[in-house]
């Protein structure tokens, strides 16, 4: 194990261990907004373990709020459009690209028969306390 990721939160190392072990590509087990929040000490879970509505609302949320500001950026400053569109807009991207990144993990996490991260917390409850 690497020095940084000694640095995550004791969960999440025994989360990418436990990927590590089901031969899950590190760049999906630990993305680079998770990698940061981790050395932060929040212990997230890695997106291909956490729930549907967690990576919704993550996902959704960072694409929704970039997405608005690049395209405030490109077409609407200086323009006559409304604020409020730009909003709505940025709302919708970010809610349908939430929503389909999180199908896509759970697909993804079904499909290899991946614990959810529930269920492997417990476990490691269970492995602590025989």
């Amino acid at each position: 194990m690497n020095p940084t990721v000694s640095r995550y939160p004791s969960r999440i190392q025994a989360a990418l261990r436990y990927l590590d072990d089901q031969r899950l590509p590190r760049a999906q087990a630990a993305p680079l907004l998770h990698r940061t929040l981790w050395r932060l000490g929040i212990a997230l879970p890695p997106p291909i373990m956490a729930g549907f509505a967690t990576n919704a609302l993550m996902q959704g949320l960072l694409f929704g709020v970039f997405w608005t500001g690049l395209i405030w950026v490109v077409l609407w400053q200086g323009s006559d459009r409304s604020m409020p569109l730009l909003l709505a807009a940025g709302l919708l991207a970010g809610v349908l690209f939430g929503v389909v990144m999180a199908a896509l993990m759970l697909s993804l996490r079904n499909s290899r028969k991946l614990l959810e991260w529930n269920r492997f917390v417990a476990t490691l409850a269970d492995d602590r306390h025989p």
